[in-house]
């Protein structure tokens, strides 16, 4: 049985599903304009070379706005041979372990995200491409994601270290 959720982390659920749409929607998006430039080259023999450029442009979107989410859904990729041998509470506390190395890393990428997404709004920096798409708009993405992965990997500290200390049920899904 879970526990009832409080109003902020039903606020970063309801967020990190957001994000997490939008992001779905850059997937179908992509998939329909690779589509149509793939149909254009070949019955018609005409290349619709924007494509690739959004194209490379969104999977970075992708990443970045759905992390959040599916470290929220417990879905990261996570060495799980040993863990599933230890006892619950040992296995959380390896697991708080490693998100609080998550939180740190998310809170460095975050921080030097924003650094570099300001020094090139200042600078006016431009992607050499088709588009010239200003440099901040691509990698503005980079603190948001940083920051929603961070505080996600807080919450997940706080609730396996409320385990591990005996004041909660087992917070891993079975």
């Amino acid at each position: 049985m879970m526990k009832k959720k409080g109003p902020a982390g039903i606020f970063l659920d309801k967020l990190n599903t957001a994000v997490a749409w939008i992001a779905a929607f850059m997937v179908i998006f992509m998939m329909f304009a690779i589509s149509c430039a793939v149909a254009a080259r070949y019955l018609w023999g005409q290349s619709v070379p924007w494509v690739v450029e959004i194209s490379s442009y969104l999977m970075l979107y992708i990443t970045f706005l759905g992390t959040a989410w599916l470290l929220r859904q417990n879905g990261h990729v996570e060495v799980d041979l040993i863990l599933n041998n230890l006892k619950p509470r040992t296995a959380a506390g390896f697991r708080a372990v490693t998100s609080v190395a998550g939180a740190l890393v998310s809170l460095v990428l975050a921080w030097q995200g924003a650094v570099v997404t300001i020094d090139y709004f200042e600078r006016e920096v431009t992607v050499m491409g088709i588009l010239d798409t200003p440099q901040w708009m691509l990698v503005g993405v980079i603190p948001l994601g940083g920051f929603l992965l961070f505080i996600v990997f807080v919450a997940r500290i706080w609730v396996l270290a409320r385990f591990v200390m005996g004041g909660e049920e087992n917070p891993e899904p079975d």
